[in-house]
């Protein structure tokens, strides 16, 4: 993990030692956002829970620069930007008894901890994000000892056994870009179509989703929606459903697949997965003043033979100031 700590370390020191003099001009009160959010199939219906994606929680960091750096020159034409850094935790299991613990169905055991760095361009109908992910799989994640503890003395569910049959321990690393650009916008109803895209040894994969968004809302590069609220002035209101669609094109996954260049000491490793899966999601959305609230429904098909669909929610809260 001191890998992570360093490198995160020496990118926000290179962004202060790229700053000039000038400060840059912003129209918002705040520059600065504090984010945390849980992604859990105990959310969920009409699904079994604790397989496939399990669980997994997360904090953040969003903010404005007050100077100009190396990653803030990148486009001339752009309106507004910001940075980012995210640290996550997520847990992936097989299907199991709900009364033993013990598992039903073929999937590795998963754990991926990993630090976010990225950053935000607005322009007058679209929005560029890069980002970098930066963390571990296995045993070292500590998802294990998360959701053990989170069974034994939260939800009082029985301890899953099997967590000796994770993917081995690895060093991950996922370059993303995303873009999302509106299409049409009609009094309260809007549509967009996105793009999603990863490389590296943890996930690559392509996703190009459509979208549409009802109800009270502002454009895409200002919308809590795509996190980009921070564009906002304090006195915005936004609240509205989204809906989104379409199929991802997998390359690879590591929390099924294991070690990319490294031998897989793992009987339940997968070599065969389905490399095209559906994604939806739906959820609703509020920005208010200085705080944002999302509550999110996801439902995928599934990656493998015994796990067809699976479904999933999340819950977010930020606060800006």
């Amino acid at each position: 993990m001191n890998n992570i700590y360093i490198i995160a370390l020496f990118l926000g020191l290179s962004l202060q030692m790229t700053a000039q003099d000038d400060s840059l001009p912003s129209q918002n009160n705040n520059r600065h956002q504090i984010v945390a959010s849980t992604d859990n199939d105990f959310f969920a219906v009409f699904t079994n829970k604790d397989r496939s994606y399990s669980f997994g929680v997360s904090a953040g960091y969003r903010f404005i620069p007050n100077k100009e750096n190396l990653f803030t020159r990148i486009f001339s034409d752009k309106k507004d930007f910001l940075h980012f850094i995210n640290l996550k935790l997520e847990a992936y299991t097989p299907n199991y008894n709900f009364n033993t613990g013990e598992t039903t169905g073929i999937r590795p055991f998963a754990g991926w901890s990993y630090a976010t760095l990225g950053t935000t361009y607005a322009f007058d109908k679209s929005i560029i994000t890069f980002k970098a992910e930066i963390g571990v799989l296995g045993e070292i994640s500590q998802a294990h000892e998360l959701q053990d503890w989170f069974h034994s003395q939260v939800s009082g569910d029985v301890v899953l056994e099997g967590w000796d049959k994770q993917v081995p321990n690895q060093l991950g690393v996922n370059l993303k870009a995303n873009y999302t650009r509106s299409i049409f916008t009609n009094n309260s109803f809007n549509g967009f179509v996105e793009g999603n895209a990863s490389l590296g040894n943890v996930r690559t994969f392509v996703n190009p989703q459509l979208g549409i968004r009802f109800g009270r809302f502002l454009e895409i590069q200002k919308s809590t929606a795509f996190q980009n609220s921070l564009f906002n002035s304090n006195d915005e209101v936004e609240y509205f459903i989204k809906l989104t669609g379409g199929f991802k094109l997998k390359a690879y996954d590591a929390t099924l697949q294991g070690n990319m260049f490294g031998s897989n000491k793992n009987d339940y490793i997968l070599e065969d997965i389905d490399h095209t899966t559906f994604h939806a999601s739906l959820g609703g959305f509020i920005h208010y003043r200085d705080l944002d609230f999302s509550a999110i429904y996801y439902i995928n098909s599934g990656e493998i033979d015994s796990i067809r669909t699976h479904s999933y929610g999340a819950i977010s809260i930020a606060y800006q100031f």
